[in-house]
């Protein structure tokens, strides 16, 4: 189980599979193949395969290409830096920290990028 740490470096949730945990480790969200859902199963995002986010009434929101998370007017929302285990602001502070194994953390992809961003970091919301 991956830990996110926030700024402070102080536990924000964790990351067990593609489950989303709070800090008292209660489901808080979920990916269910590129749709994020909350922990009732409400859709929250959808990431199409041509990269772009939208609501589940279809209206998009965003994209994501190349690990970095974009709003429809193509401004910088965040960007996922495996090899430091960090999400960034989009005036690249450090806005998440993941604390876990190598093999963990290295497993992590691009799925994973925005069901962080779309459960933890309530992305569009």
């Amino acid at each position: 189980m991956i830990e996110c740490l926030n700024k402070e470096r102080k536990i924000e949730g964790y990351i067990d599979g593609k489950q989303y945990l709070n800090r008292k480790k209660k489901l808080w969200g979920y990916l269910d193949g590129n749709v994020a859902k909350s922990d009732t199963g409400y859709p929250l995002l959808i990431l199409r395969d041509d990269g772009v986010i939208t609501l589940n009434e279809g209206e998009e929101q965003g994209y994501l290409k190349e690990n970095k998370i974009y709003t429809s007017k193509n401004v910088l929302v965040y960007e996922f830096l495996k090899e430091r285990r960090q999400i960034l602001n989009r005036i690249g502070k450090p806005i998440l920290y993941f604390e876990g194994t190598a093999r963990e953390i290295d497993e992590l992809d691009t799925i994973d990028f925005f069901g962080i961003a779309a459960i933890i970091l309530e992305l569009f919301s």
